[in-house]
């Protein structure tokens, strides 16, 4: 064991330099100087390197050379299979390549004239550096002059634990840089899909004041209610963007808050009979997915169109009413019933317009489990299926 094993704790100086952490480095020359500084001064050696891999491992370049004899640092060196297959095959196979002399070792004597000589480098130790698992680079040790240095299996243990936290350090920055690029990559598809969300509103909301600028126009009382019953179809979607603007994943939407919403609109856009429609949401925050919720409001609208066009005008105790809730499964369940009677939805499909089509088509693509009307009952029934 050399006197220096004796007067130096290697592993209170590999504690110190494990607290060397890159991520609070802003600049990471200034790190690389630091780690080798501590190291070289340790090991009584002169140059201390790391290099580290191309996409396809047929090169490497050289991330720090730092050299405490004129205290130089410099980078961006390549050095290239093709020239060095020899020493990347030793990389691949080795745990610890070790040269006492550089220029005459079977891994190493291939650069002894383009790099050993130029650096005065004799004796060689490299440790290949993986992350999990992966060959990511190597870690160079270096003794100048014209000596040869034996490393004690102690320096070894030593420079091996050292390229330990290293490797453990630039994982942890790859994480972090990582992390931070798909952090500006969320960012910038949140605000896209804010931005879309805000360019189809202006879309619905042009369609919709076109559509009651020609109403205006109009002579013909069916017309009117054409283009009426096409400006609630238009809101009941233009609804559901509003919703996903205000939420944080843009997929979801409480479908109890939007149907109260499409029942306010539904109800002031015919203030004479607001007060005979009602909501009744039985449950608490409740998150579908806007498809569905899109498909639930045309389903919503298009029952209430179709009771204003053939209940209300003949009935003076005219009611709508909306009830959400959960069912004995645990389903979420929509009713919707009029004070209207004798109305048997499937004999009345087949002859009826748009309306009650769209209900029936809208409710087999979602799978929904679908009761309609008969003569018994006047109740749209629609449970999610779980």
């Amino acid at each position: 064991m050399t006197e220096y094993d004796h007067t130096i704790d290697l592993l209170d100086e590999l504690d110190n330099i494990s607290k060397i952490h890159l991520l609070k480095r802003d600049v990471i020359d200034e790190m690389m100087i630091e780690f080798a500084s501590r190291i070289i001064f340790n090991l009584r050696i002169e140059r201390m390197s790391v290099w580290i891999f191309n996409s396809d491992k047929s090169e490497l370049e050289s991330m720090g050379e730092y050299d405490s004899r004129d205290k130089s640092f410099k980078k961006k060196t390549v050095l290239e299979m093709s020239r060095y297959p020899k020493y990347f095959e030793a990389l691949r196979k080795n745990k610890i390549i070790l040269a006492e002399n550089i220029h005459t070792d079977v891994n190493t004597f291939e650069f002894s004239e383009s790099y050993a000589k130029p650096n005065g480098i004799i004796t060689l130790m490299d440790i290949p550096l993986r992350i999990a698992g992966e060959l990511i680079g190597v870690m160079c040790f270096e003794k100048t002059g014209v000596n040869e240095k034996f490393f004690s299996p102690r320096e070894q243990s030593f420079a091996f634990s050292v390229a330990l936290v290293f490797a453990s350090n630039l994982e942890a920055r790859h994480r972090r840089a990582a992390q931070h690029a798909l952090n500006k990559s969320l960012k910038e598809k949140d605000l896209l899909i804010k931005e879309m969300n805000h360019r189809i509103k202006n879309n619905f909301s042009i369609l919709i004041s076109l559509l009651h600028l020609r109403k205006q126009k109009v002579l013909s009382e069916e017309t009117k209610k054409v283009l009426e019953e096409y400006e609630q179809r238009i809101f009941s979607m233009m609804t559901i963007h509003d919703l996903l603007r205000e939420t944080d994943s843009h997929l979801e939407v409480d479908i109890g808050e939007y149907m109260i919403k499409l029942v306010d609109q539904f109800s002031g856009a015919h203030a004479h009979y607001s007060t005979n429609i009602k909501a009744n949401i039985q449950l608490d925050k409740f998150m579908v997915d806007s498809r569905t919720v899109v498909y639930l409001g045309l389903i919503v609208t298009e029952i209430f169109l179709n009771s204003f066009k053939y209940v209300y005008r003949d009935d003076q105790k005219y009611f709508l009413e909306l009830n959400c809730y959960l069912n004995e499964d645990g389903a979420f369940c929509l009713d919707v019933e009029d004070s209207g009677s004798n109305f048997d939805f499937e004999s009345s499909i087949s002859s009826e317009t748009l309306g009650l089509s769209l209900i029936k088509d809208l409710s087999e693509d979602l799978d929904l489990k679908a009761k309609f009307p008969d003569k018994n009952s006047n109740t749209f029934r629609f449970c999610l299926p779980k």
